[in-house]
């Protein structure tokens, strides 16, 4: 937050922030799972013929893409809440080194 000059920073709101990514991700992956075993439940409609083959080919490579960008982009994700709870970590550990400063620095002036 920013207001008066100065710059306020909510290190566990940023740690809850990181922990919703890595959730959302974590669904994300099971809704893409279970459409995966939807789409397996239903066998190859499109038969064994000339044009059957060619249509399966075709859904399976597109299929085999599709997954492809899907884990991409998950990985993708989970390096940003993992980049997140490090950036929270990293404000947490800023805080605590500031408390030590201010409070050697007050025991100093008495």
């Amino acid at each position: 937050m920013v207001g008066s000059g100065h710059l306020e920073v909510d290190a566990e709101q940023i740690r809850r922030g990181g922990s919703g990514i890595r959730s959302a991700v974590q669904q994300l992956r099971s809704e893409w799972e279970a459409f995966q075993g939807e789409l397996s439940s239903f066998g190859e409609p499109w038969g064994q013929d000339m044009i059957g083959a060619l249509i399966g080919g075709c859904y399976y490579a597109i299929l085999e893409v599709a997954g492809e960008c899907i884990e991409e982009n998950l990985a993708g994700l989970e390096d940003h809440a993992d980049g997140v709870n490090t950036m929270a970590s990293t404000y947490f550990q800023a805080e605590d080194a500031s408390k030590i400063e201010v409070n050697r620095v007050r025991d100093i002036l008495g």
